[in-house]
């Protein structure tokens, strides 16, 4: 790996993290709220599940790029109820 691959790898690290610490917190809040289901969370969630993908698929992570397309599947049916 180039210095400019592994500076790539860093910072798509880096993004992820933020971006599953707030997947973690609007989880929880979904749950915490039960049946009243607030779509603005879901779709909040659902665009830092995508986003997670699409950086695991430029970066040729396939595992992550799967775990986060069941992801989107699973948000995709919340959304479609």
């Amino acid at each position: 790996m180039s210095m400019q691959d592994d500076e790539t790898l860093r910072l798509y690290v880096e993004e992820s993290i933020e971006h599953l610490a707030d997947i973690e917190n609007d989880l929880l809040s979904i749950e915490k709220d039960g049946a009243d289901i607030n779509e603005e969370l879901v779709n909040k969630v659902f665009r830092a599940a995508h986003s997670i993908k699409g950086g695991a698929g430029f970066m040729g992570l396939n595992n992550i790029k799967e775990l986060s397309h069941k992801m989107e599947n699973v948000l995709g049916m919340v959304r479609e109820r």
